[in-house]
């Protein structure tokens, strides 16, 4: 296929990594109940009595042990403090509740774009997305038909191996699990499944020259080649990968498949993909109680899954019934090629009105990103609010929230260009990384780390080669191995 058609199909193919700012830009604070406003805590007094108070109880309790606090967590916690001065004026009455934009109205269907692009979609009893499969194959992906290569096994999370979640997920075999280690659980992207952390390999293609929809060339892999989700298991990690079931957007009543105007590559939203993982965090949580849990995103699932913390933060906050503080439970949260400050589809916005635009306008637009409705309840003012937890005590403007526990936050993206373009199809080293350092370490791939298996979508080879390298290529892996492993 030649490269304009290639390039073309894009558009269509994986609009839901990319965003525009089309959303309200200014903040939002309709809502303003506790749990969901910030409530800044910056008084000197107040700061100056609590390290009186504590140096007493420390100086009474034990007087031949001094505490010691890691060099990085006190950096984090100097950087959030500078950073909260800095945007004062915008801290106070920043509201974290769920935009407006994406809240449903009463008596809508699940089951329409019409009633739901954008929308949350909470009730997962008559969400056309929360469907389990029966079985997890090499080719479960609506997109990809010819995957030669063997996958790691595994079975559709049910009530025995994963009880309380009812949607789809792959729970893989794992006869060495080091129960040591956390649990991770893996976020696919748009269009896709959970084999986009799994082996793929064509026969035929082996040595072939494909193009990616960016213009740049990839000779495909000529063996099969290890990837995330094995690389996993034999390090003894029990792993959990999230399955949005993104075939189930043909089922939508008024679904269009034209690709002119409809949305052909079942592209989906944060609404659609969101509340299904809140469920399934939730269930992880609950089976390993002792266990710490790591999280790995890719493209959509990046913000799938700080949108799913943020939720979970809120219902706790607000004492709802079953409701979980997700920040003590976790150990990594590793975000791979997301977009975080926009994407390069985010155009679409103002031309569909259904989740292949949607979810464009939650992200924004890589090329003059303007915070959106849905960046501002996650990044908070100047990314502020971007790493929860991240030295153990600071989320969404509030301390003490965190029982302790330092979540360890990760972005791994290709480089740009030096010439200042992007081989990456969707996101920049920009777009990407989250600017609260060192709260978060952000990491790049180089240019020649692309994935060369030839992945994601047949007959459109190597597609988005670039894109996948922070998740499919060895640099990629390494890197998120040795988060995990840190």
């Amino acid at each position: 296929m030649n490269r304009i058609t290639r390039s073309a199909l894009l558009g269509l193919a994986c609009l839901a990594w990319v965003t525009t700012g089309c959303g309200d830009d200014n903040k939002t604070t309709d809502d303003t109940t506790t749990a969901d406003t910030v409530s800044t805590d910056t008084s000197t007094d107040d700061v100056a009595e609590d390290v009186s108070e504590d140096t007493t109880e420390d100086t009474t309790a034990d007087t031949t042990e001094t505490d010691t606090v890691d060099p990085q967590v006190a950096a984090c916690s100097a950087a959030i403090a500078a950073r909260e001065t800095e945007v004062a004026d915008e801290l106070s009455g920043w509201s974290i509740a769920d935009p407006t934009e994406m809240i449903a109205a009463v008596g809508g269907d699940q089951a329409k774009e019409a009633d739901y692009a954008g929308k949350y979609r909470d009730d997962l009893a008559n969400h056309p997305g929360c469907t389990p499969r029966t079985e997890y194959g090499k080719n479960v992906e609506p997109f990809v038909s010819d995957n030669e290569a063997d996958v790691p096994a595994g079975s559709p999370a049910d009530s025995t191996s994963l009880p309380g979640y009812d949607c789809a997920a792959k729970v893989y075999d794992q006869p060495n699990a080091d129960t040591t280690k956390p649990v991770v659980v893996l976020i696919h992207g748009n269009s896709s499944a959970n084999t986009s952390w799994e082996e793929y390999f064509v026969a035929a293609l082996a040595g072939s020259t494909q193009t990616t929809s960016a213009a740049f060339d990839v000779v495909v892999e000529s063996a099969v080649r290890k990837q995330l989700a094995t690389k996993l298991i034999e390090a003894g990690y029990e792993v959990i990968a999230f399955d949005a079931r993104v075939d189930m957007v043909a089922t939508l009543s008024d679904w269009d498949s034209a690709s002119a105007t409809g949305n052909p590559f079942l592209n989906i939203d944060h609404g659609w993909a969101v509340p299904m993982v809140e469920s399934l965090l939730k269930a992880v949580f609950a089976k390993y109680p002792d266990r710490k849990v790591s999280l790995v995103g890719h493209s959509l699932g990046v913000t799938v899954i700080r949108d799913s913390l943020r939720r979970l933060y809120n219902e706790y906050k607000s004492s709802a019934a079953n409701s979980v503080n997700p920040f003590p439970h976790l150990q990594d949260v590793i975000l791979l090629s997301g977009a975080n400050h926009g994407v390069s589809t985010g155009a679409l916005c103002t031309y569909f009105t259904h989740m292949r635009g949607t979810v464009t306008c939650e992200m924004g637009d890589r090329a003059a990103f303007v915070p959106t409705y849905f960046s501002k309840v996650n990044n908070g003012p100047s990314d502020l609010f971007a790493a929860p937890c991240a030295d153990g005590s600071y989320a969404f403007g509030e301390r003490d929230q965190c029982e302790g526990n330092v979540v360890q936050y990760t972005t791994i993206t290709m480089a740009d260009i030096a010439d200042g373009s992007y081989q990456d199809e969707f996101v920049s080293e920009a777009s990407a990384a989250l600017d609260l350092e060192p709260c978060v370490a952000n990491e790049l791939v180089t240019l020649d780390d692309y994935d060369t298996s030839g992945y994601f979508i047949t007959n459109l080879w190597a597609l988005l080669a670039s894109h996948f390298g922070s998740a499919r290529s060895d640099a990629g892996m390494a890197l998120v191995l040795d988060k995990l492993a840190d």
